[in-house]
């Protein structure tokens, strides 16, 4: 199968992508290239793609992007890695696209739906765009960060940062996708307290203000938040595509805490 035949699947879907404004594409080889077998990362680093180069994978399907920022205003460091990545990727033939955009709140399989079901909360929930609220959940800050804690040790996470009064009695948790976490809109839907991504917040804002008006933040690494949403988009591919090896391959983005 060419990888434009699975890249034309994945874009013919998926209303609430803008397609002239996406980080969805291309963004290295040729689309043109028969394949029979994917490999799923959440972003390719050095690692992932010397694995693909000893597996001999040509295609990736990436949800964040590997070369750091698209700028031109760049650090040279920056430029630098950037050409590593490329030249390994270009000598070897290995074509990459970035499913983002649309795999943020795919139904089922996608991020939200699957970051909501690793996490065991109540079924008393709402979706609102990048955004799940939990109501009438009844717990302290400090249960809730427990709970959470207990259930994200399956993607590799081995504690969990809270922010906030630990004794307050949380009603509504409002979570988001990866680092679209923002503690306004967040707000807005009636979080009693916000899970959020540590790249979805800074302290010169974010939590300033949640501490201000007495919202607490638990906050989690921004892979752990979207790792089940690389294994959902496995699942899918392998159920709408014929004689194609898939198989994730995970970062080691993982937060210690020691």
């Amino acid at each position: 199968m060419k990888i434009k035949e699975i890249i034309t699947l994945l874009e013919n879907q998926g209303d609430w992508v803008n397609r002239r404004f996406t980080r969805d594409h291309l963004l290295i080889g040729n689309d043109n290239t028969d394949i029979d077998k994917i490999m799923i990362c959440w972003v390719p680093t050095y690692d992932i793609i010397q694995k693909a180069i000893d597996e001999n994978y040509h295609f990736i399907i990436c949800h964040e992007n590997p070369f750091y920022l698209s700028s031109t205003n760049m650090h040279t460091a920056i430029i630098e890695g950037q050409n590593i990545k490329k030249q390994q990727l270009i000598n070897h033939d290995i074509t990459i696209y970035r499913c983002h955009d649309l795999w943020d709140v795919y139904p089922k399989y996608g991020v939200l739906d699957k970051w909501s079901e690793t996490l065991h909360l109540s079924q008393d929930s709402d979706q609102k765009g990048f955004y799940r609220y939990y109501k009438n959940l009844n717990i302290t800050t400090k249960e809730l960060a427990l709970h959470i804690k207990k259930h994200i040790a399956l993607h590799g996470e081995n504690g969990i940062e809270v922010i906030g009064n630990l004794d307050k009695n949380i009603n509504t948790l409002v979570i988001g996708t990866g680092a679209i976490t923002d503690v306004f809109q967040m707000a807005d839907l009636g979080a009693d307290a916000c899970l959020v991504s540590d790249d979805g917040i800074n302290n010169w804002v974010h939590t300033q203000w949640c501490m201000d008006h007495n919202i607490p933040l638990i906050v989690i690494n921004h892979r752990t938040a979207e790792n089940a949403g690389m294994v959902g988009l496995k699942d899918y591919l392998t159920s709408v595509l014929d004689n194609i090896d898939i198989k994730v391959f995970n970062n080691e983005y993982i937060i210690h805490h020691l």
